[in-house]
Order: C-alpha cells, then structure tokens, then sequence
C-alpha cells in the first residue's frame, strides 16, 4: 500500500489556530493575516442577535389519515374533519411555519413541532 499524503490542516488556518507544520513535500501555504476586531460597541453596530422563534406543537390522530388533533395542547373541535397531514402541512407552511421535528408514532398518534420567525 503507498505512503499516504500528508495535507496541511486548512481547518486550524480558518478558526485562527496556529497552522500545522506542512509535509516536506508540500508547499507551506501562506496564512491570511488576522484582523482584530473592534468590540460592537466601538464601531456603533450592534452585536448579531440570534432570530427569536415561536414555536408550535401538533399532535397528529389517525382518523383516515393522519389529522392534526391538538395544537399546543387544546384539542380542536371536529378535528375529524380537519384536513390530512400533507394538506395540512401546505396550509401552515404558507403561514410561515416549518417543520422542525416529528416524534415517534404511539397508540395512533404523532407528535411534530414547528418553528417560525417571530
């Protein structure tokens, strides 16, 4: 089997680490020079501010398809009526909300959450 190929750790260049000491047979890449930030308040920006999400639960019931029962834990009336999840799904995702995880299926029902920018 040959020799494997010694490559420079390009990731400890980019978090600002020093560089690893390159293979002789590779070229040692030059480094970009660092820039030192000034604190937010000294350049009068302010600092980036995670998004602030709300947040939806929904149970899903089978009922001749999966049916959205519970909304953040109040039942909705005549929820066997409501729409099937694929249609629901449509009808909340042109109101800006996206799915964010499902839960596991138990006794006919399923869990998923939704988040959306408030």
């Amino acid at each position: 089997m040959a020799p494997r190929k010694q490559t420079p750790d390009v990731l400890s260049e980019i978090l600002g680490g020093e560089p690893a000491p390159a293979s002789p047979a590779a070229p040692r890449r030059q480094a970009a020079p660092q820039s030192k930030r000034a604190p937010a308040a000294a350049t009068g920006r302010s600092p980036a501010r995670k998004p602030a999400w709300e947040y939806m639960e929904v149970i899903f019931r089978d009922y001749g398809g999966y049916r959205p029962r519970c909304i953040n834990g109040q039942e909705q009336p005549g929820w066997k009526q409501l729409p099937v999840i694929r249609e629901y799904l449509n009808q909340i995702g042109e109101e800006g909300w996206e799915l964010a995880a499902v839960g596991s299926r138990e006794k006919r029902e399923m869990p998923a959450y939704f988040k959306r920018p408030k």
